[in-house]
C-alpha cells in the first residue's frame, strides 16, 4: 500500500480506492512538497516515481505531518465539507489523478493554478472553506477536461 493510504488508515480515515494508488500518491507527494516548500516553483516528480508504503524519511517530522494531514483535508479526509467544495474536489481527484505520476504537462498544469493561499493556509481554515477555488484555480479543471 502506499503511504496516503496508509497514512490515512493510521489516522482512522477510509481511503477512496476509486484511483490507482501509485498516482494518488504522486498528486499528494507534489502537493506536500509544494506546502513544505510554500512555493510550486520547479516542482518535480523523481522520473519513475513510485510511491513507498510509509511516508518517505526526508518528509518524516511532525510538521510534515501536519502538512500531509492538510493536504488530506484539501482533498475531503479529516474535516466535512460543504457540498459545493466536494463537488469541486471530485471533479479535481478525477481530472488529476489519474497518471498524474507520469503526466508532466498535468503536474505543471497543478503547480500553476495553486494559488498563493494553497501555501499558508490551515486545517482550521478548511473547516469554513466553501469552494476549492479559494486554493487552486477551478477553472484550469474546466478549461481543459
Amino acid at each position: 500500500m502506499a503511504f496516503f493510504r496508509t497514512f490515512l488508515m493510521e489516522n482512522n480515515q477510509t481511503p477512496d480506492t476509486a484511483f490507482d494508488e501509485e498516482d494518488e500518491a504522486a498528486l499528494v507527494i507534489f502537493l506536500l512538497q509544494a506546502r513544505v516548500k510554500g512555493s510550486a516553483a520547479d516542482l518535480q516528480l523523481p522520473p519513475g516515481f513510485r510511491a513507498p508504503e510509509h511516508l518517505p524519511g526526508e518528509f518524516d517530522s511532525p510538521g510534515v505531518r501536519q502538512e500531509l494531514k492538510f493536504i488530506a483535508g484539501f482533498l475531503c479526509f479529516f474535516v466535512s465539507k460543504p457540498v459545493a467544495y466536494m463537488r469541486e474536489i471530485k471533479a479535481f481527484r478525477d481530472y488529476f489523478i489519474p497518471r498524474f505520476a507520469s503526466d508532466i504537462p498535468k503536474q505543471i498544469q497543478l503547480a500553476q493554478a495553486l494559488r498563493e493561499e494553497f501555501f499558508s493556509a490551515t486545517l482550521d481554515d478548511l473547516r469554513f472553506t466553501d469552494t476549492v477555488d479559494r486554493f487552486f484555480d477551478i477553472a484550469e479543471i474546466s478549461l481543459t477536461a
